[in-house]
Order: structure tokens, then C-alpha cells, then sequence
């Protein structure tokens, strides 16, 4: 079976990758500012890559639902299966409705002039 759960746990973890490496990022230019980064490159990088990583996985977990989507409409299944209707009255033997007789009434105008 099919589920869109994958493709939602992408998003999500795009989403708290890219919120953490914001916090790496604040906490990286502050130690930066204090003068206490003893990697001056590796935290940086390592952030940058992380921020990236989170951003990428958003968008493929973006796509991938789209995707998902696609899927469903593609197979054509109707979206509810009706096993049992309760107060309607059974489509097996339909009957039209029955309208009152007609009459054709004379094309004459009321006057009573033929012209």
C-alpha cells in the first residue's frame, strides 16, 4: 500500500535540520564575535552543509508529495466505496416520473380574428 508518511517524515526533518543549523548559525557568530571559535572553518562549513541539507530535503519532501498525489489521481479509484445506502430508494429498477397529459390548444388568437 501506499503511503504519503515517508514523504511527510522528509518535509519534517528538512524542517528541524534547517532550524537547528539556524541555531548553529546564531551560536556560531557569537562565539565568532567572542573570540572563543577554535575551528574558524569547520563550523561554518558544517552549518552551511546542514542549512543546505535541510532546505533540500523540504523540497523533496514537497515534490515527493505532489508526486503522491499524482499517483492517486493516475489510478482513477473513486475516493469513497459505498457498501450500504439507508433511506434511498434501489437504482435497479428505475421508473422515469410520469408527467399530467398535455392538450394542444387551438393556434388561434383570443380575439377570434384569423388574419
Amino acid at each position: 500500500s501506499f503511503s504519503y508518511l515517508p514523504l511527510q517524515l522528509a518535509t519534517y526533518l528538512g524542517f528541524i535540520f534547517a532550524g537547528i543549523s539556524l541555531l548553529g548559525i546564531i551560536i556560531t557568530v557569537i562565539l565568532r564575535l567572542s573570540g572563543s571559535l577554535f575551528f574558524e572553518g569547520q563550523a561554518t562549513t558544517l552549518v552551511a552543509v546542514l542549512f543546505l541539507g535541510g532546505v533540500q530535503l523540504i523540497f523533496l519532501g514537497i515534490i515527493g508529495e505532489y508526486l503522491g498525489r499524482i499517483y492517486d489521481e493516475a489510478k482513477g479509484r473513486p475516493l469513497y466505496l459505498v457498501s450500504h445506502a439507508y433511506g434511498f430508494v434501489d437504482a435497479a429498477d428505475p421508473t422515469p416520473p410520469t408527467l399530467p397529459p398535455h392538450t394542444i390548444q387551438s393556434l388561434q388568437p383570443p380575439d377570434g380574428s384569423t388574419d
